[in-house]
């Protein structure tokens, strides 16, 4: 999920559109598709390039989260220290994602075991 905060307040909306679907808490208008998070909310460039970066970077984060949540067996007490050991490697790969990658444009993702 793209989300970012601003001002004290959080905004949410599916990844890849442009804005929030939401009210401005401020002037209490929608904030219409089509403009920019600067327009709608009154940012300077670098507050909509800060807020942009941490929503990207947020989407990443649901992704890298769905990938482990497929992985959780794994770490079920039933489950052979064999097969822990070839899938927690890529669990913390998965991890750590987010230490070397900033969005889903660029990221790398780790080869999940077969």
């Amino acid at each position: 999920m793209y989300k970012f905060t601003y001002q004290g307040q959080e905004y949410t909306f599916p990844p890849f559109f442009r804005i929030p679907d939401e009210i401005d808490p401020e002037t209490g208008q929608p904030i219409t598709f089509g403009n920019t998070l600067q327009e709608d909310l009154g940012m300077t460039q670098e507050q909509a390039d800060a807020a942009h970066a941490e929503g990207l970077l947020n989407v990443l984060r649901y992704e890298r989260n769905e990938l482990l949540k497929e992985t959780d067996w794994v770490s079920g007490e039933d489950v052979p220290q064999s097969l822990k050991d070839i899938w927690f490697p890529y669990r913390q790969a998965l991890r750590d994602i987010t230490e070397t990658y900033s969005s889903l444009d660029d990221v790398v993702w780790p080869t999940k075991p077969e």
